[in-house]
């Protein structure tokens, strides 16, 4: 049986998705300190969206590589948490990415023509890579989003850059309709090389060592979460300059489902050339 012809040699498509974050703030579920144990704990009402696009050459039946663009929003509050201390603390922020990255993909199951009838194929697909991201975290303030990076909320010494190398680790399914259109979803986790996608990583700042008045505003709100009279709160000295804000030993992540359309450019390559043909389909001869 011949391989499939919706195998082309590379396809270009949109992504559409979810995105949720890993890192200071969320729940750690069986923990009481500041960092996310692994695996991952996430908050479904702290998932945002994604976009983006990508182009895809398939080296042969098994082996693609896909280069891949996507803006993405993550955000957190500490208001979602089940954890005493972290609903003390009172943080939250939202942070848009701008990521760029290569990854190489290897179906490890692949169907052709399970229904011949609309000519659909099947293919399943571990993948990783290597990139980039920028990002640039928010805080919401008096009704307005201002930006963390400039404010440098936990001090001058502990500022941050606008970007960080990402490695993508994932899976993904897909089906191609009529050897030309293929829908798929991805589940896809970024590690990063950062630890303040949330602007959250070291100790709380002294009133000296922040900048603006719009640092110490954000820099620690545990004294609004008291004003709530939550009488479960761990004692308002937690929050003091020096101690614990987030915890340095570990970088943020963020993981992303994605809905994925792509259409298939009929193009030639090796793998095209070598695909065993039906024996009626060349060579003049008839059934």
């Amino acid at each position: 049986m011949a391989f499939a012809q919706s195998q082309y040699s590379t396809d270009f498509g949109l992504n559409l998705g979810a995105s949720t974050y890993i890192g200071e703030i969320g729940d750690p579920g069986e923990t009481d300190n500041l960092e996310n144990p692994f695996p991952f704990y996430i908050i479904p009402q702290a998932a945002r969206f994604n976009l983006g696009g990508f182009y895809r050459y398939n080296f042969t039946r098994n082996i693609a590589a896909r280069a891949e663009l996507n803006w993405v929003r993550i955000a957190g509050a500490d208001s979602l948490s089940n954890t005493p201390s972290r609903i003390g603390r009172n943080l939250s922020f939202r942070t848009d990415l701008l990521e760029i990255s290569i990854q190489g993909e290897y179906a490890f199951l692949v169907r052709n023509n399970i229904s011949r009838q609309t000519k659909l194929d099947f293919r399943a697909d571990v993948h990783v890579g290597i990139g980039y991201m920028w990002y640039y975290p928010k805080a919401q303030l008096n009704d307005r989003w201002r930006s963390l990076r400039p404010l440098a909320t936990e001090g001058l010494e502990n500022q941050y850059g606008t970007g960080s190398l990402i490695v993508p680790f994932g899976v993904g399914y897909n089906f191609t309709f009529n050897r030309q259109l293929r829908l798929g979803m991805d589940f896809t986790y970024r590690f990063t090389f950062t630890d303040y996608l949330d602007d959250i990583s070291t100790d709380f700042a002294s009133a000296d060592e922040l900048p603006f008045a719009e640092s110490f505003a954000l820099a620690n709100r545990s004294a609004q979460a008291y004003a709530r009279g939550d009488t479960d709160l761990p004692d308002p000295g937690t929050y003091n300059p020096g101690r614990k804000r987030g915890n340095p030993e570990t970088n943020d992540a963020y993981f992303m489902l994605q809905i994925k359309v792509s259409y298939f450019i009929p193009m030639s390559n090796n793998f095209d050339r070598n695909r065993p043909r039906n024996r009626y389909s060349k060579r003049g001869l008839k059934r």
